[in-house]
């Protein structure tokens, strides 16, 4: 009783923390997700626990299985979200599915086993509770490539913690990167006892030819173990799990050369490319996020290079806009009005009054103009 309400307790925490996570990590969205699946699976295995230990085995036996295959979500998980809260920059690409690939197989081949009625999932998970469940030749080559898979990732993780301690030190991040350093150690060394505690059991299953329904508590005691621990880091310093790359605040940063060059280009494709400027709600803390610069360096950025400031900059982008989408067939039945809604103005008279600064005409001006 005592264990099944811990673990209880460790689903509504895991839950809970999911919950924040969500919430809290919407300036590094890629993290946020990555660690919340991760924990989603870990909550997954104390149901598992808990479906075979509680009246809900009759019900709903399948819960059981659906935490299957999960050490070949792990370790890409960690190695992904590594790179997702030391690199700047860090974007999901397609190609990154492929680490996926053992997980799809094993899924795709459990298939079938999903398919039985509650009746023989009961039976099967009966026989596993009772010590008779044999150990087959398909499992031990599953856990075997189960456990070698995980400790490649925990050593590909192990070795970008390594090189950022040598070259991102340097960067002066709002969260440090040795914070991020040492809470990823921190998790990389919890999935590395994870992985011990599974290797023991795999030899242990292996030596007696048969499962024991023991391994099952022990894999839930070490997941909730680390459910806790995020939860623990979590509650010390709630920006350190899901950080973003603003910068440290610095009274001056010279933003000439090959500095001024790079947030230059950057803030171009922000507008260009992306269009920024549309979002009527668009504030200098949502560029400076997106540049990854604290919101006054952002003012000096764009004072630097284009003498302006950053609401002269947005309206000047707003209306070359306007004035490309006026004279296009398409928008001819929208109002001057309509249009200037759809670039990013909210009110009448911000945009007539920005439309006169950047031309020197009134918008109906300009439109009837020859």
């Amino acid at each position: 009783m005592f264990w099944t309400t811990l673990f209880s307790i460790g689903m509504a925490q895991g839950v809970f923390l999911i919950t924040l996570i969500l919430i809290r990590g919407r300036k590094n969205p890629m993290a946020s997700r990555l660690v919340s699946v991760m924990l989603f699976l870990m909550i997954l295995s104390n149901l598992g626990y808990l479906a075979i230990r509680t009246e809900l085995l009759f019900y709903i036996p399948q819960v059981y299985g659906l935490s299957f295959g999960s050490l070949f979500l792990f370790g890409p998980l960690l190695y992904l979200y590594s790179g997702s809260i030391l690199e700047n920059g860090f974007e999901w690409q397609r190609k990154d599915w492929l680490h996926f690939l053992p997980f799809m197989i094993q899924a795709a081949t459990a298939i079938p086993w999903f398919l039985h009625d509650s009746e023989d999932w009961i039976a099967f998970i009966q026989t596993f509770l009772s010590g008779n469940l044999a150990v087959g030749l398909y499992p031990k080559i599953v856990y075997a490539v189960q456990n070698f898979h995980l400790l490649i990732y925990i050593v590909l993780t192990a070795q970008r913690i390594r090189l950022a301690r040598h070259e991102h030190l340097q960067a002066k991040y709002t969260v440090p990167v040795s914070s991020r350093i040492r809470w990823l150690t921190g998790l990389t060394i919890s999935l590395a006892l994870l992985l011990v505690t599974v290797f023991s059991m795999y030899i242990f299953v292996i030596a007696h030819g048969k499962f024991n329904p023991m391994t099952n508590y022990v894999y839930t005691v070490v997941t909730s173990g680390i459910i806790y621990f995020m939860a623990y880091s979590f509650v010390l310093n709630p920006e350190l799990i899901t950080p973003d790359f603003l910068l440290k605040y610095r009274t001056y940063m010279p933003f000439d050369g090959a500095i001024g060059d790079q947030y230059l280009e950057k803030l171009k494709s922000l507008m260009d490319h992306d269009k920024l400027y549309v979002n009527p709600d668009l504030k200098l803390a949502d560029l400076a996020v997106a540049l990854g610069l604290p919101p006054h360096q952002v003012s000096k950025l764009i004072n630097d290079k284009y003498g302006k400031s950053f609401t002269d900059l947005v309206n000047t982008y707003r209306v070359q806009e306007f004035i490309e989408r006026v004279n296009l067939r398409e928008y001819q039945s929208r109002s001057v009005f309509g249009l200037a809604l759809d670039v990013g103005f909210n009110s009448k008279s911000a945009f007539n009054s920005a439309f006169k600064k950047v031309t020197g005409k009134t918008p109906s001006e300009f439109r009837h103009d020859p």
